[in-house]
């Protein structure tokens, strides 16, 4: 987990309190000065990332987001939906500032996808998350036949969704760049939704440990 957490609960709220108000801020200096000027409203793209970044522990201790892994977090989490996510710019700083730009960073994103969905089964054998489950996501990291292999199935995202991806783009670039090793912008027209459900993730438990066991020697060399 990340090692923000391993602090005292109260000191966890306070600092997500405070990140939570001062990353509010500027949004508010935005509307007052599109008020008068609504090409300001532009400036909200600058804005998400950084309402991503402070909004994360806040987020984390109301259980908004619930995290399977250091760097995947399912949004709104419940019995019926788990909508799965990489962690988000805060999650990426204090999780991934360790590791090498590149080949190096982008095994261990890989490393923490695939320990979150191993985290699922196992929520899924002790019976806390129901095998009927729908599980979602997008294909923006993993190959799509990768994720085939593991159970799930593609049908293009709606709308919403690509507005979601398109005013994510300054955080899903520089994130995906890191893990590229250089500058790199992400395919996200090309972007499909992935999903599948508890049972049949269960059903493919061994190759998905297979996978991370073979993925950790090779990152470990």
């Amino acid at each position: 987990m990340n090692t923000f957490y391993n602090q005292a609960v109260w000191v966890q709220w306070v600092i997500a309190i405070f990140l939570a108000v001062i990353g509010f801020y500027p949004a508010l200096e935005i509307i007052r000065i599109a008020y008068d000027q609504p090409l300001f409203y532009l400036f909200f793209l600058l804005f998400v990332p950084i309402a991503q970044f402070a909004t994360t522990p806040l987020f984390k201790l109301l259980g908004v987001y619930t995290y399977y892994s250091p760097m995947l977090l399912g949004y709104m989490a419940n019995k019926k939906l788990i909508d799965l996510h990489s962690g988000s710019s805060f999650d990426y700083l204090w999780v991934m500032r360790k590791f090498k730009a590149g080949v190096d960073t982008r095994n261990r994103l890989l490393l923490y996808y695939l320990e979150g969905l191993i985290h699922i089964i196992e929520q899924i054998e002790n019976g806390r998350i129901p095998n009927t489950v729908v599980i979602t996501g997008t294909s923006y990291f993993f190959k799509e036949k990768t994720l085939h292999r593991l159970g799930f199935e593609f049908k293009n995202p709606s709308l919403s969704y690509r507005i979601n991806l398109l005013a994510n783009f300054i955080d899903l670039t520089w994130m995906y760049s890191v893990s590229q090793g250089k500058l790199q912008f992400p395919k996200l027209w090309k972007v499909k939704k992935a999903s599948t459900t508890g049972g049949i993730l269960f059903e493919h438990k061994e190759m998905i440990i297979d996978l991370y066991r073979k993925l950790s020697i090779r990152t470990i060399l």
